[in-house]
């Protein structure tokens, strides 16, 4: 009998951040369920900085969403109704917390404090895209206008720059390098 189990390290999570350098938004994941009709969706994100995730909720359906941080750091953001910032916080080995589980319904989002950050993310299936009304109507869309000076104000609760778009608010230079 052929065994089931399968096991991942870190020559898995080195290959899934290399592709995420190489990929235009700057993160790409790695399903671990079988199909999207699984009733636990598990997932490696592997995230580069500069790599923007609009804020948004799992409300419709509502689901529950659980993050465990495995490399790197992670900044994840919390907001209000009407986008106002409530909290922000560090997951990752390296801070204080390496697990944060969000409740249906709470706008959040995600950004990587760490070259290489890697994130194992769990959610009730089956899968669904996120509903129009889940998306944050006070924040930028992916590759709009603005998105840059967002994705750096969200950074500098970090005290972090990204340099998405050659836009730097630590030297006000644009075209700034990404290696910074």
């Amino acid at each position: 009998m052929l065994s089931k189990e399968r096991l991942y390290g870190a020559a898995d999570f080195d290959l899934l951040c290399h592709q995420a350098s190489d990929n235009e938004r700057l993160r790409l994941h790695k399903n671990i369920h079988s199909d999207y009709g699984d009733p636990c969706q598990r997932l490696f994100i592997a995230m580069q900085p500069g790599s923007y995730v609009p804020p948004h909720r799992h409300s419709n359906p509502a689901k529950s969403e659980t993050f465990v941080v495995l490399q790197g750091r992670i900044g994840l953001i919390f907001f209000d109704d009407t986008g106002q910032m409530r909290s922000a916080v560090e997951v990752g080995p390296s801070a204080n917390f390496v697990l944060c589980d969000i409740p249906p319904g709470v706008w959040h989002t995600a950004i990587s404090l760490e070259t290489d950050s890697v994130f194992l993310e769990v959610k009730p299936g089956p899968f669904c895209p996120i509903s129009p009304t889940d998306l944050a109507p006070w924040a930028p869309s992916s590759g709009t206008v603005g998105t840059g000076e967002y994705l750096n104000s969200l950074c500098s609760q970090f005290k972090l720059a990204s340099t998405k778009s050659g836009y730097n608010p630590i030297n006000s230079t644009p075209g700034a390098s990404k290696s910074q």
